[in-house]
């Protein structure tokens, strides 16, 4: 009786496949000590540098005051004074403009783009009084032709008053002065300081004679007020 025997390359196969299933017993494992998290130095925020702007050429003032006013008004002259007047961090412009013939509707209308006023008529409340009496609703600033205006084009992000989405500007008769120019508000609190009658100041300032007065064209938060030396006497605009 013959028994039937394997392949001898069967059994070796088997014999691998059998010993491959079975699993070695696991090791114990050696624990690692906790490595020590690297330190990050603390992170600081170094200042940034302010930004400097480029002094303004009367091209692109003349494209600013355009692109707010058609042709509504001209840009008179290049005295053109630039400041954060509304204290928001963004560089401001102020130009001189006159009339364009013809535009006088344009420029006087209530539902122009700009807001027209004139600082000097501008009452404020008095910071020594508790109880205010306010006056009757002043009449509607007019422009006439032969005015000369100032400008005002508040500015918007890191390009200011050049940038295309610049839109708030005021028209401002009545205060176009001599020997303007930009005061920084760091340096005007220094000159007015104890001076506690003084109007709370927001921004960048613009100081100029206006009939023989010494004074600074300031903005309030809504509007442009003019402050003469009858109340700053003298401080702001003589640098004294």
């Amino acid at each position: 009786m013959f028994k039937n025997k394997l392949p001898a390359g069967l059994v070796l196969l088997m014999v691998v496949i059998t010993c491959g299933c079975v699993r070695p017993p696991e090791q114990p494992r050696a624990e690692q000590p906790a490595q020590p998290e690297a330190l990050q130095p603390p992170a600081t925020e170094e200042p940034q540098p302010e930004l400097k702007l480029p002094t303004p050429a009367a091209a692109e003032v003349r494209n600013a005051i355009a692109r707010i006013y058609k042709n509504a008004v001209i840009v008179s002259t290049t005295g053109f004074i630039t400041g954060d007047f509304n204290g928001d961090g963004f560089q401001d412009i102020a130009a001189p403009v006159r009339p364009a013939e013809g535009m006088l509707g344009e420029i006087n209308s209530e539902v122009a783009n700009w807001i027209l006023e004139e600082p000097q008529k501008i009452i404020l409340p008095d910071p020594n009084k508790t109880v205010q009496q306010f006056p009757h609703r002043p009449e509607p600033t007019r422009v006439e032709q032969s005015d000369l205006l100032l400008a005002v084009l508040h500015g918007y992000g890191a390009a200011g008053w050049r940038d295309q989405r610049a839109m708030q500007t005021y028209l401002l008769k009545n205060a176009v002065g001599n020997n303007m120019k930009s005061e920084r508000l760091a340096d005007v609190l220094r000159m007015v300081r104890g001076k506690g009658d003084l109007p709370r100041l927001r921004g960048d300032v613009i100081s100029e004679s206006m009939a023989g007065e010494s004074g600074l064209l300031y903005f309030t938060g809504a509007k442009y007020a003019w402050l003469g030396t009858n109340r700053a006497d003298g401080a702001v605009a003589s640098g004294k």
